[in-house]
C-alpha cells in the first residue's frame, strides 16, 4: 500500500509515518530530507546558492526515489504535493500511484501548543514538547540543555498556517473525489493518534486496506 500523509504543520504527520513505517516495514520518504540527501548535483547547486529548487527537477529525484527495489510493496510519501501546481504535475507525470491520503485534523489552538512547546535537545538533537507534562526539565536521554527554535513561535506559526490553508489544503478535494482520504483524529499524544489511524483503517473501504493492515 502506498500512502501520502497530509495535515497542517505540527499536525504529526512525520510521528505517525514513523510509526507505521517501523510497524508495517514500509519506507518513509519526506520531501524535505529526500531533498536534503539527493546525490543530484542540480539540486546541491540550487542549494548552495540558496535558491529554490525547480518543480521539475524535485519531480525527477520523487520519480528515481520511487524507482528503487525497497519502495516496491509500498511506502509512505510526506511532503509533497502540497500546491495546487505541484498536484497537477503529480498527476500528469503520473509520480506515484496513491491508494491512502491520510488526513490528520487537529485543531489550531492544538497546533499552536506543540509549536510554542517544542524544545530541542543542545546536544543530541532529541525533541520534546511541554504539552506532554513529563516535567523534563532537561534532555532525559543525555542530559543535554533544551533549546527552542526561532521559528517556533506565534506569529510565524500563523503565517505558516495560513499559507497551508491557501496552498495546501485545497488539494485535497483531489483525493476526496478519488475516494481515498481517510480523516484521522490527530490531537491526542503519538500513539492514541496512531491507534486512531488503524481503527480508521479498519472501517475504510479502500480496497487493500483492511487486509493489509490485518494481514
Amino acid at each position: 500500500m502506498n500512502f501520502l500523509m497530509f495535515g497542517a504543520p505540527m499536525a504529526g504527520k512525520g510521528t505517525l509515518a514513523n510509526i507505521l513505517a517501523e510497524k508495517y516495514n514500509l519506507p518513509t520518504i519526506s520531501m524535505g530530507e529526500l531533498l536534503r540527501n539527493t546525490s543530484n548535483q542540480e539540486v546541491k547547486e540550487y542549494q548552495a546558492r540558496g535558491e529554490m529548487v525547480p518543480m521539475q527537477i524535485v519531480l525527477d529525484v520523487i520519480k528515481e526515489r520511487l524507482s528503487q527495489e525497497d519502495v516496491q510493496n509500498g511506502y509512505i510519501l510526506d511532503g509533497f504535493p502540497r500546491t495546487p501546481e505541484q498536484l497537477t504535475k503529480f498527476v500528469e507525470q503520473k509520480i506515484a500511484n496513491i491508494d491512502v491520503v491520510v488526513d490528520l485534523e487537529v485543531p489550531y489552538e492544538r497546533l499552536l501548543e506543540r509549536v510554542t512547546g517544542r524544545r530541542t535537545c543542545k546536544e543530541c538533537g532529541y525533541i520534546y514538547n511541554t504539552s506532554w507534562n513529563l516535567g523534563y526539565e532537561q534532555c532525559p536521554k543525555c542530559g543535554g540543555e533544551w533549546g527552542i527554535r526561532s521559528d517556533d513561535n506565534e506569529e510565524t506559526y500563523k503565517k505558516r498556517y495560513e499559507v497551508y490553508l491557501n496552498e495546501t489544503l485545497p488539494i485535497l478535494e483531489y483525493f476526496k473525489n478519488e475516494g481515498k482520504v481517510i480523516v484521522v483524529e490527530g490531537q491526542s499524544e503519538p500513539e492514541d493518534s496512531y491507534q486512531n489511524m488503524i481503527n480508521a483503517f479498519k472501517a475504510s473501504n479502500i480496497k487493500g486496506l483492511k487486509e493489509f493492515i490485518e494481514g
